[in-house]
């Protein structure tokens, strides 16, 4: 975050920053196409000057003096010219279009990445509307806008220099009155700057809000009809649609304003020109064809002109955007500094003084945790909801840090192991079941390589899944929609078991894993759990009790700390907390 501020700091004062990144990215691989369609630029803003020059020979010499040789070279001339602009025109889009699609894909390539390898920390405080604008509308403004203004920058001025050179030309006094209108432009422009920035901002911010809006409605479907909630969600959608509106309208006004302003002090300076081309001092110095070349040629600088004077515009949106990117892009990602390559899995796992809180909040949820898990147990945590549990044993992956304490396997610290060889010995089923919109084969299998049909077979009989995937369609090679849509909560739970089977890791984290089940497939599951864990250290949170009675270790937790430990007789003989939870549930 520190190398964005810095950044964010001087793009207040410049945007020249962004613009260099960008360069160096649009760079990469694309040197000869940002070459030809430089040619391409210049080839056509140098066709404007010469179009506006065969104006004099035009008149001077066909109309006025009628000289054959004059006559029967224009209409050649003329086509070279056209002919060289439409070439001009045709490198300069296509290959420009081709840089662009380039940055597009890095960029998102970029963020992506960058996505991966995000801490969950940053997720838990991001809105994903937010960021799905990023990767889609902010990428293709920036790339629009960069491409553009890349073409106007070169082009236009190319064509206003060459123009403005052949006007000295032919009357540098009617030039330089033409010239007195620059320090005006340049003062509008640079005072719209900053009101550019801040509605650019706006407007790109309020559409990760309606992208945020109305994702929610369509993950929340079931609820918004059951629950009546259209009202509130039409509201909420036009507030923020309304909010788009008005940025975008606001935005324009404000370039509405900056071009016409500009464009009126360019029409006075041409006014002027035609009223001082009125002196005889001026008209004794300049021909017909001179005089009408040069207005030709003040003429054809507006279209230039006007380009530039949107370029603020434009350079402001494409850096609200491009600050908006390479935030993503320059977020810290997972610290995986870890060394190690190899964990020893047949030791314990060891919590020591651990504790915890999330980022932004004053108060800790682990508090002071000491715990030794055996290798090759079977370790419950049970408790309240809110208490502690599901952070516990996300510390175990790393998937949070603690803010004390440490965790060790074979008295090696976590961090001191590298992400991949850590979690290569875990495996995870939490009480959010996350499935892709993708086969059944390819669910099971997510992020291994190699497995065969016998191998993803086995693991669907031992969450005892074969049965419904055998009526499917297609089998395990049946799509099961977004989040597994065309599944039921204990198929779709089912199937996340059996994931984690396939993995066949030597930790096992079940996050209330059999919650979704219906009493038979839980059973079913008890037994199936009882066959894997054989060898393999397994955590299991649990709600209801009666599921780990059976657990080597019982961790009752309260209010983020331990309050005891036990097998189940042990805790039940104490007739302390876990012995009034037990019966609260057994007999209620």
């Amino acid at each position: 975050m520190e190398v964005y501020k810095k950044l964010n700091q001087s793009t207040q004062k410049s945007g020249w920053l962004i613009y260099k990144r960008l360069i160096s990215i649009a760079l990469k691989d694309n040197a000869t196409p940002v070459t030809i369609a430089i040619f391409g630029m210049i080839i056509t803003a140098l066709s404007d000057p010469a179009l506006s020059a065969i104006m004099k020979p035009i008149l001077d010499g066909g109309f006025i003096e009628r000289d054959q040789s004059v006559i029967s070279l224009l209409p050649l001339g003329l086509f070279s010219i056209f002919f060289i602009r439409s070439l001009g025109i045709f490198l300069t889009i296509y290959f420009m279009a081709k840089v662009g699609r380039s940055l597009v894909f890095r960029l998102r390539e970029l963020m992506f990445k960058k996505l991966l390898n995000l801490p969950i920390s940053f997720y838990d405080k991001s809105s994903s509307g937010n960021l799905m604008s990023r990767i889609s509308h902010n990428v293709e403004l920036l790339s629009t806008v960069a491409a553009k203004s890349l073409i106007i920058l070169i082009r236009d001025t190319l064509t206003i220099v060459g123009l403005l050179i052949w006007m000295f030309y032919l009357s540098w006094e009617l030039t330089l009155f033409f010239l007195t209108a620059a320090p005006f432009i340049v003062v509008l422009v640079s005072s719209l700057n900053k009101k550019f920035r801040k509605l650019t901002h706006d407007a790109q911010n309020s559409i990760g809000s309606i992208i945020h809006v109305v994702q929610e409605v369509i993950q929340g479907n079931k609820i918004v009809k059951i629950f009546k909630g259209y009202d509130k969600e039409k509201s909420r959608f036009n507030d923020t649609n309304n909010k788009n509106r008005l940025s975008h309208m606001n935005l324009a006004l404000t370039e509405g304003i900056n071009s016409a302003v500009i464009m009126l002090i360019v029409g006075s300076s041409l006014s002027g020109i035609i009223l001082l081309s009125t002196f005889d001092f001026i008209l004794e110095s300049i021909t017909v064809g001179s005089f009408v070349s040069f207005m030709f040629a003040m003429f054809m600088i507006l279209g230039p002109a006007r380009g530039l004077a949107s370029i603020n515009a434009r350079l402001q949106q494409g850096i609200a955007a491009g600050e908006n990117v390479f935030e993503l892009i320059d977020q810290s990602s997972e610290n995986d500094k870890g060394i190690i390559n190899s964990v020893n899995i047949n030791n314990d796992i060891i919590f020591k003084d651990v504790c915890f809180k999330y980022e932004n909040s004053d108060s800790t949820i682990l508090n002071n945790i000491n715990l030794t898990i055996k290798t090759g147990e079977f370790v419950a945590l049970v408790g309240m909801s809110g208490c502690g549990k599901s952070t516990l044993v996300n510390l175990i992956p790393r998937l949070y840090n603690p803010i004390s304490g440490k965790i060790t396997i074979d008295n090696v610290e976590i961090n001191d192991f590298s992400l991949g060889s850590l979690r290569d010995n875990i495996s995870y089923v939490g009480q959010d079941t996350i499935l892709f919109n993708d086969t059944v084969r390819n669910n099971i299998s997510y992020g291994q390589n190699n497995i065969s049909d016998k191998d993803i077979n086995k693991a669907l009989e031992q969450s005892y899944a074969k049965d419904f995937i055998n009526d499917m369609p297609d089998g395990i090679n049946t799509i099961i929609g977004e989040n597994g849509v065309l599944l039921s909560g204990g198929q779709r739970q089912r199937l996340a078991i059996a994931r984690a089977f396939l993995k066949n890791s030597h930790i096992l984290i079940f996050d209330e894993a059999t919650s979704s089940l219906d009493t038979v497939s839980e059973k079913y599951i008890q037994k199936a759990l009882d066959e894997l864990k054989k060898g393999k250290t397994t955590i299991i949170i649990a709600h209801r009790l009666s599921t780990v009675e059976n657990a080597n270790t019982i961790v009752v937790m309260d209010n983020g700390s331990i309050i005891e430990s036990g097998n189940h007789k042990e805790l039940i003989d104490k007739e302390n907390y876990y012995y009034k939870l037990y019966n609260s549930q057994i007999f209620k």
